[in-house]
């Protein structure tokens, strides 16, 4: 019997480069989970005919939905949100597994989970990438971005197919997982995609997230030589200012911060206003990188010849960086969802100038927005409302700050704005509760990145 449950739906993505068995372990798990379970299957194919979902048709008690023409991290994040929508409003199911096309990065699927359109209602279980150990793996990740975003973001690598490789092929593939860092929750061996159940079954660790609101989980690696280490950690639904962010690590490179001690190495994943970066110092060089890690952000500092005092005062910096828990975002982003730039209200503030609000035009220079695409996007309430038109128009708008700690941005597009026009942009004349600006091609032209926000109304 399924047991109705108000808690939020564990999603699953399970995630893995063409041929190594995806859609073979869907079918196990629906095989063995059918009884107990009311199991959506989000499947995804690159192809146009949706070959996968047809050979997934006979599990009588789960709820199958298919993306097929299009990748569902770029191309069709619409109908992938759509989807979503819909597996919501009408299916109720116990959980949900997104398969997505070995051609998608699996990090923009969880982006788009974590958003405030879906964060309430979905729990984000830990990825799950299928590889084949026979594969030339190590070679694949040192090349091909795709691959190595598909393996950074899973929480647990399952290597399949294991009954057709050897044992020296499987012991060296489990030993190159176990190597890579930050480290994974569990590295598997199976064969005919049959997943354990601990994989489906562990929530994302919880442990290493934020003690109280304001103060990071700490850890302290024994003093070596004079060198001292210490780890800081904050859940992945803290965000970190860019801005405040890099200026820590300028610090932390030129000496700035003023610490007794010398920064032999720093290193550390954050979600940031501008997507989750990697910063790092080692030899006295600072470095920036993008990661598909997904899992938390966390930071280690190795200092030489230290006080207890330096660490309380980089983790001070550090809580100086890290927006407000909770905090609305305002985000500039692609049609596809990917983020340029998220302001938080003190940012929008600074851009104010005594001004009463910002042009939306100035907004999307400082957000990076490209200067090409000539539709906007007001997305609103958390993404389930929006209106779009013409940007040449839109970008005459400009958005203030209101007094609503849980909205706090509004759009609004001034009489006379529309050169007379205003009759045909009734819908955008006043957005409240502003979350995003959406750049992208006209709606009927053609180009992948058209897609509407669902719910939004008809373009005009």
């Amino acid at each position: 019997m399924f047991e109705e449950d108000s808690a939020r739906i564990p999603v699953h993505v399970l995630s893995g480069f063409l041929g190594v068995g995806k859609t073979t372990a869907l079918r196990d798990l629906l095989a063995r989970r059918a009884d107990t379970e009311r199991i959506a299957v989000v499947v995804n194919e690159f192809g146009e005919l949706g070959i996968d979902g047809a050979l997934l048709t006979d599990c009588a008690s789960c709820v199958l939905m298919e993306v097929p023409g299009g990748c569902v991290c770029c191309t069709a994040i619409g109908d992938l949100e759509a989807t979503l929508e819909e597996i919501l409003d009408v299916a109720a199911p116990t959980r949900l597994v997104i398969e997505p096309t070995g051609l998608a990065r699996p990090s923009d699927i969880v982006d788009l989970l974590r958003r405030a359109r879906f964060a309430p209602r979905f729990d984000v279980r830990p990825v799950i990438t299928l590889l084949d150990p026979r594969l030339g793996y190590e070679e694949e990740y040192a090349k091909r971005g795709l691959f190595r975003d598909q393996v950074d973001i899973g929480d647990f690598l399952v290597w399949n197919r294991s009954d057709l490789a050897t044992e020296e092929q499987v012991a060296a593939a489990e030993a190159w997982a176990a190597a890579l860092r930050p480290e994974k929750l569990g590295v598997f061996r199976t064969s005919f995609g049959v997943l354990p159940d601990v994989v489906l079954d562990t929530p994302l660790p919880r442990g290493r997230e934020v003690e109280g609101a304001a103060h990071a989980h700490a850890h302290a690696h024994e003093s070596h030589e004079g060198y001292t280490g210490r780890g800081w950690a904050k859940g992945e639904e803290r965000v970190f200012d860019a801005e405040r962010l890099a200026s820590l690590f300028d610090a932390l490179k030129t000496g700035a911060l003023g610490l007794s001690g010398r920064v032999a190495r720093a290193k550390g994943i954050f979600r940031t206003t501008l997507g989750w970066r990697v910063h790092e110092i080692a030899g006295g060089e600072a470095s920036l990188a993008e990661t598909a890690y997904r899992r938390d952000n966390r930071v280690d500092v190795i200092l030489e010849s230290a006080r207890e005092s330096d660490f309380v005062r980089i983790a001070a910096a550090l809580d100086e960086a890290v927006l407000p828990d909770g905090a609305p975002l305002l985000q500039i982003e692609a049609a596809d969802g990917t983020l340029f730039r998220a302001f938080d209200a003190s940012r929008l503030a600074e851009l104010l100038r005594g001004r009463e609000a910002v042009p939306l035009d100035e907004l999307l220079t400082a957000g990076r927005a490209p200067a090409d695409p000539a539709w906007l996007w007001l997305v609103s309430e958390g993404g389930l409302f929006g209106a779009g038109g013409p940007r040449e128009v839109l970008s005459r708008g400009a958005v203030r700050l209101v007094d609503d700690p849980e909205q706090p941005f509004l759009y609004e597009l001034a009489d006379g704005a529309a050169g007379g026009a205003e009759a045909d942009f009734e819908t955008c004349r006043e957005v409240p509760g502003l979350c995003a600006v959406r750049v992208s091609s006209p709606p009927g032209t053609g180009i992948p990145d058209e897609s509407q926000p669902p719910g939004a109304p008809d373009s005009r």
